[in-house]
């Protein structure tokens, strides 16, 4: 169904309403439709900077380590793998 469809079926005619309406609803599916998501550990070995990961991996989402102090885990930052090619 095209977005005219649509504003012709709901009778509305502020195109940019019922698109914005659309986009956020889009957004809201994925929020919600996270299924399958795991967890995966493995220990952080001195000197070690690749670490192997699940077959079946899709997505990284985000990547934390154990502060063993305070319990907590804390976030590792992104890093643009193409800046280190360069160098």
């Amino acid at each position: 169904m095209k977005v005219k469809e649509l504003m012709e079926l709901i009778g509305e005619t502020r195109f940019n309403f019922v698109k914005n309406l659309i986009e956020d609803g889009m957004s809201e599916i994925q929020l919600l439709a996270n299924e399958n998501v795991t967890q995966y550990t493995a220990d952080v070995v001195k000197d070690q900077s690749a670490y192997n990961l699940p077959s079946n991996l899709v997505q990284v989402k985000d990547v934390k380590i154990k502060d063993e102090s305070s319990g907590y885990y804390c976030p590792i930052p992104r890093v643009n793998i193409n800046e280190y090619k360069e160098k």
